[in-house]
């Protein structure tokens, strides 16, 4: 069996230098769930170093009722943490708050026999299985890790339970199992769990972060489309892949027609409305591996791999005929819209984007000229088309 003051030893080291990151962290990015993981951590510390009072401090208000509390506040803390990561849930603050004076009302007249120890083996159990659900149910681009949290959660409630079950059983029956050795693992295994939670609570809240931010730098706030930075770098691999199979990939410029008339009718903010409301449509357009940019104040771009040019073309006249079939509804305004389409496609593993960008620009003026709310798939009005762009 492992050394246990060895175990708590490293366990006490562990936790400080990780909550000492986060609060570290915290000072300079301001962020809360920092504040509340590293609080977390140095509660958890203060826990322990109550616990192994008892060998010198005889007060059981100290070293029982204290750590006990201490031992379900931070879980707690980690779950607020996590909660502000995740977004899922609003407003609990009250609730944990809630559970932490009931916990320490009832503790309070049975922290010094098996009872006090029972009731703390459930709170924090019914805590782990919120947690476990709070990382079920998280967004995480690091799924392995995400697992690791989540196992971490479950087994923890689990030996919970079972310590639960350990501790009531001399009291609801006249059993004489001594299940001190058993009780006395699972208080290893508790502080092994705890600290490689605490262990994998950075890396996965780094690596979401980091996605977050990726994911504004890439995105448009209004339309939450892809900007042009995150058209270029998604596409670029797009067609790289596209290239690898031999498929063909084609290039949609969207513009809506007589944008500056409804935001000098209407307003800005009907400009705005407008313009989320084209890209709702756009999307109602798209597979799964398409690909849509918002790269212009009301300009958008597509590209459609797999899609040969006339295939982009049945898909862009479907586009165009669903926007103008439907009008626009807001502030009691009814409003016509229509879009003009350019559209390019290549097969050569040359091309570049910005190419096929442009060459799609090129004839989305050319549906302007032509009289708008269409699409131009060549680039004179005789038809001719380019070499390895077409």
């Amino acid at each position: 069996m492992l050394h246990l003051p060895t175990v708590m030893s490293i366990s006490l080291l562990l936790n400080v230098l990780i909550g000492g990151f986060f609060f570290t962290v915290y000072k300079h990015k301001k962020q809360p769930s920092y504040l509340y993981l590293g609080g977390s951590c140095m509660v958890f510390v203060a826990a322990q170093i109550l616990a192994c009072l008892r060998i010198v401090l005889d007060s059981p208000f100290i070293t029982h009722y204290l750590a006990d509390m201490c031992i379900i506040i931070s879980p707690i803390l980690a779950l607020i943490g996590l909660q502000k990561i995740t977004s899922l849930t609003k407003n609990t603050n009250r609730h944990f708050l809630s559970l932490v004076i009931a916990s320490a009302i009832v503790l309070l007249p049975i922290y010094a026999i098996t009872a006090g120890q029972l009731v703390t083996s459930l709170v924090i159990a019914t805590l782990f299985i919120y947690g476990a659900y709070l990382v079920h149910k998280m967004k995480c681009v690091a799924p392995m890790q995400q697992k690791i949290l989540f196992g971490c959660f479950i087994c923890h409630c689990l030996i919970m339970y079972i310590q639960v079950f350990m501790l009531a059983a001399p009291l609801v029956s006249n059993s004489v199992t001594d299940y001190s050795l058993w009780l006395q693992v699972i208080l290893v295994s508790h502080i092994i769990l705890a600290t490689a939670t605490a262990l994998v609570l950075p890396f996965l809240l780094f690596v979401n972060i980091e996605e977050n931010l990726q994911r504004l730098v890439n995105h448009d706030v209004l339309t939450r489309l892809l900007n042009r930075r995150g058209f270029f770098m998604q596409g670029e691999k797009l067609l790289k892949q596209g290239v690898a199979y031999q498929q063909s990939f084609s290039v949609v410029m969207i513009d809506i027609d007589y944008f500056k008339n409804v935001n000098d009718k209407y307003g800005h903010s009907t400009g705005d409305t407008a313009i989320k409301w084209i890209a709702q449509h756009i999307m109602a357009q798209l597979n799964d591996n398409d690909i849509a940019a918002r790269i212009g104040g009301e300009e958008f771009a597509l590209l459609l791999p797999d899609q040969s040019l006339n295939q982009a073309q049945v898909t862009a006249q479907t586009l165009c005929d669903a926007i103008r079939g439907h009008s626009l509804r807001f502030k009691g305004n009814t409003i016509d819209l229509s879009v003009s389409v350019g559209i390019s496609s290549s097969y050569d593993a040359n091309v570049s984007i910005k190419t096929l960008l442009d060459q799609a620009d090129k004839r989305l003026y050319i549906a302007k000229a032509k009289g708008r709310d269409q699409v131009v798939i060549c680039d004179q009005q005789n038809d001719t088309i380019a070499n390895s762009v077409i």
